[in-house]
């Protein structure tokens, strides 16, 4: 390779860009070459044109994408970078290092500038990088850029956030890049869009990045740890007898987990809380997100079960593993049906039912619970009508054993109650006790969702789950259950914009679990 050769690969790569060109304070404040690190390295290799990252603090990705932007604007001449942050003091502090990367890079290899003010930086080849808070101000109109990166986009008010975020979407060229960027703040809007990336329920690429992925940032903060630890325990080191149930399984389950990143996470929680903890430094994205709002469940465990479920990678049956599955149940296989365990002979079933209308909105749901309080299966559609909905409970419930149906009653649920009980004849339904207008007792088919029956039921959940009693295999429904809340009026559900199907299903299901009641036919 001659030297022209060796000169376009370097400056063709922004890595090596970066390393030849470019320099950084290190940790003892002196200037050396920015060689990206591993997480670095991985994100600039794995980027799409949409990308959204939650990652751990400190990790190094704010200097690594100004890096990026000054690449892009040096290499590819009338570029429009446009860096937006949730606040002027996160956004000085981005310009600060912009302008520090810039001033690095040897006078025959970078442009010069024309412009050069608080808030932008533009070269004579063209390009321009800016710099600029989120707020209320349309950003992506009138722009045409190509790259966008929103820093911290979780501490955007979620209706900025959805109000900016289709704008600037429409405002990448051809070969833009946008790239979303935070550690996490609770339920929001990002949480929303971050969920749904890992869903692929739309066009963003997610990234997750713990602080075990970064573990080489953090080293000087271990020995600091260890000392520290030392100091307050008689100079005796701290070791696996010092650990806690929780902290076993980390080290049982994270092959890079050391007792030096043990010592130095106990500390941190002891110097806040274990949620404030896992949202600064998460170890898995399920558990960086802390609901602030009254949560009905306990979050605690439900982050741990939620956790469990991903570590232990709980997949369910192929369906080569399932023997006689209906025609009817086979269509939504791997889809919107999922099962975990095949029916035994002779065991006893539950089915959870809740009804939507099929438009999109809200998902029609079915969970199956063993007598045992084990998820052995999980449906949930969109999409799908109340009348196709019921001929899928009726293969559903007969495929379990002829297992026992709680069908709640509002939305379609009436007529998903009318069509398995007269036209399917499933005579294995929950049935609740009325008085008509002469006081003579009247059987109703169906569950009747009022807010003191909600509460009821809810709580039925909560404390089976609490308590142990459930086994559940469905990530999602744990999903939900974070986001289930109290308001001040004391009424129970999803957060706005979220939504809590599954938890109904379940807690229907437990309905017909405490009912003992199985009718046979």
């Amino acid at each position: 390779m001659n030297d022209e050769e060796k000169f376009l690969k370097v400056w063709n790569d922004p890595a090596l860009f970066s390393y030849n060109f470019m320099e950084i304070q290190d940790k003892n404040d002196e200037l050396v070459p920015f060689k990206f690190n591993k997480l670095q390295r991985d994100f600039m290799e794995n980027m799409s044109r949409y990308n959204i990252i939650l990652k751990s603090r400190q990790l190094g990705f704010s200097v690594m994408i100004c890096a990026y932007a000054i690449w892009l604007a040096i290499t590819t001449p009338n570029s429009n970078c446009l860096m937006l942050s949730y606040n002027d003091e996160s956004k000085r502090a981005i310009f600060n290092k912009l302008k520090q990367i810039y001033k690095s890079i040897p006078e025959e290899v970078k442009p010069k500038l024309l412009r050069n003010n608080r808030s932008e930086l533009q070269m004579e080849n063209g390009s321009i990088i800016s710099c600029s808070p989120m707020g209320n101000v349309d950003k992506g109109r009138g722009n045409t850029c190509s790259l966008i990166w929103i820093s911290e986009f979780a501490f955007v008010k979620s209706d900025v956030a959805e109000k900016q975020i289709l704008s600037l979407e429409q405002a990448l060229n051809s070969k833009g890049k946008l790239i979303i960027e935070t550690t996490a703040n609770g339920l929001n809007f990002f949480h929303g869009m971050y969920i749904k990336s890992k869903r692929k329920e739309n066009f963003y690429k997610s990234f997750f990045y713990n602080y075990l992925d970064g573990k080489e940032m953090f080293l000087e903060q271990y020995e600091e740890a260890r000392d520290t630890w030392k100091n307050l325990h008689n100079n005796v080191p701290f070791s696996e007898k010092d650990l806690k149930d929780d902290e076993k399984e980390l080290l049982k389950n994270y092959p890079n987990m050391t007792l030096d990143v043990l010592c130095w996470r106990r500390l941190k929680i002891e110097n806040s809380s274990e949620d404030k903890f896992n949202q600064e430094y998460p170890i898995s994205d399920d558990v960086a997100f802390i609901s602030t709002g009254a949560s009905v469940f306990d979050n605690k465990r439900v982050s741990t079960v939620l956790q469990s479920i991903l570590l232990n990678k709980t997949k369910y049956l192929k369906k080569l593993e399932i023997e006689d599955l209906p025609q009817e149940l086979e269509k939504f296989y791997g889809r919107s049906f999922f099962m975990y365990k095949s029916p035994t002979p002779k065991a006893k079933y539950y089915i959870g039912v809740d009804t939507a209308e099929g438009t999109k909105k809200d998902s029609s749901t079915c969970i199956v619970l063993a007598e045992e309080g084990e998820e052995v299966a999980m449906f949930k559609n969109n999409a799908i009508k109340p009348w196709q909905f019921a001929e899928f409970v009726n293969i559903l419930g007969r495929y379990y054993n002829k297992a026992y149906l709680v069908v709640e009653k509002m939305s379609g649920g009436h007529s998903v109650i009318e069509r398995l009980r007269y036209e399917k004849q499933y005579l294995n339904m929950h049935k609740y006790k009325s008085y008509d207008e002469f006081n003579r007792i009247v059987y109703n088919i169906g569950f009747d969702t009022k807010s003191k029956t909600k509460s009821l039921v809810i709580n039925d959940l909560r404390e089976m789950f609490e308590k142990g009693q459930l086994l559940l295999h469905s990530a999602e429904i744990l999903e939900e259950m974070k986001v289930f809340e109290i308001s001040d009026n004391g009424s129970m559900g999803a957060m706005s914009g979220y939504h809590d199907d599954l938890v109904m299903a379940l807690a229907l299901a437990i309905v017909g679990l405490k009912s003992h009641i199985y009718y046979a036919w």
